[in-house]
């Protein structure tokens, strides 16, 4: 075939509540045995299926037995997504013959690399980024914005009293929304208020935040750039014959997904679900070498097609390194500083 190389990213599967809300009735509830934050069972069946899915795709490509220079995993420094890690290469590197260590267990230990939360420069971009924050205020406080977001004060003063919390930001709205999914899906019963808002009339505006924490190219360039960044210099690190790697591997969050095709312009605006999947595929047609990118926010079909702007589905690898040199970042830490030396940044949120 023409695939040369696959960079898959992922979420983690569904979870428990992250954050509550102030007048959360469930804000004391514990989940026991699982914890605030972090993966359910049926979450752990979620990540497992997508590893099994990964061999189904790919397995041809990848050959049955699991070899260190050929894939590489990577994780954020979060429980959940380092044991969605775990639980895909479970599901897509069963130990086959002499990899086979223990008859009993159709299991095998694969190597997963991550950064600790506050020094993660690549798939949650967590390192302190004044310049991030000072442009995503002015982006706020733009005409263009601010003629979407007026009209939401009368939900977000609804949204406000019904929750206690102060609700003036599409963040505050996904916050809530993310708390109310998960809680659902623990089986608790929301309050009767939710009816009115959730899911539906919360979510368009959490999906329309995260497009706006990665609206222009400058926020692309900080939190999108670095994980774009290193896709194509594998990508084209692959041209050269005796480059062995043929995966890449990275078990994120939501952001993580959004912001990497945000970059490469080709986001479809939705909620990322628990478990979506962005695939890049490399592939070689005649002598040219090209990306296919593909998305799966559903079990239900099969990964669609995303088109790069001005391709087809399949986009040569010059052309996308030139439409995207402007969301590449050169030097992270320099170009973090904010423009006015005054400006404070506010503490980074939750992952």
């Amino acid at each position: 075939g023409s695939l040369r190389l696959v960079n898959a990213v992922f979420r983690h599967g569904q979870r428990t509540p992250q954050d509550t809300y102030t007048n959360d009735p469930h804000a004391n509830f514990d989940f026991h045995p699982f914890g605030w934050g972090q993966l359910t069972n049926e979450g752990k069946k979620q990540q497992y299926e997508l590893g099994q899915f990964l061999r189904d795709r790919y397995g041809q490509f990848l050959g049955e037995e699991f070899s260190n220079d050929q894939v590489r995993l990577q994780s954020t420094g979060v429980d959940r997504a380092l044991m969605s890690a775990q639980l895909v290469s479970a599901g897509l590197f069963p130990p086959v013959g002499y990899q086979k260590w223990n008859p009993g267990l159709d299991w095998q230990p694969i190597p997963i690399h991550s950064q600790p939360l506050d020094e993660d420069t690549l798939l949650l971009v967590r390192v302190p980024c004044a310049r991030y924050y000072e442009e995503l205020e002015a982006v706020k406080g733009s005409e263009e914005v601010r003629n979407y977001t007026s009209s939401l004060s009368d939900f977000y003063a609804a949204l406000s009293q019904h929750s206690g919390m102060t609700v003036s930001d599409p963040d505050d709205v996904q916050s809530i929304y993310n708390t109310l999914l998960a809680e659902t899906s623990f089986n608790l019963t929301l309050p009767e208020w939710v009816n009115d808002y959730f899911p539906e009339k919360m979510a368009a505006v959490t999906a329309y935040s995260f497009t706006l924490n990665v609206y222009n190219d400058e926020l692309k360039k900080l939190k999108g750039g670095p994980l774009l960044k290193k896709v194509l210099s594998d990508s084209q690190a692959k041209l050269e014959p005796s480059n062995k790697r043929k995966m890449f591997l990275y078990a994120g969050h939501d952001s993580t997904v959004v912001n990497l095709l945000m970059a490469l312009k080709v986001w479809d605006e939705q909620i990322p679900v628990y478990n979506i999947l962005a695939l890049v595929e490399l592939h070689q047609i005649d002598k040219n070498y090209g990306l296919k990118i593909f998305l799966r926010n559903s079990t239900e079909h099969e990964p669609y097609l995303l088109r790069v702007p001005g391709c087809e589905d399949f986009c040569q690898l010059d052309r996308v390194v030139e439409f995207t040199k402007n969301m590449i970042p050169n030097d992270l830490t320099k170009e973090c500083i904010s423009h006015n030396p005054n400006f404070v940044p506010p503490p980074p949120p939750g992952p």
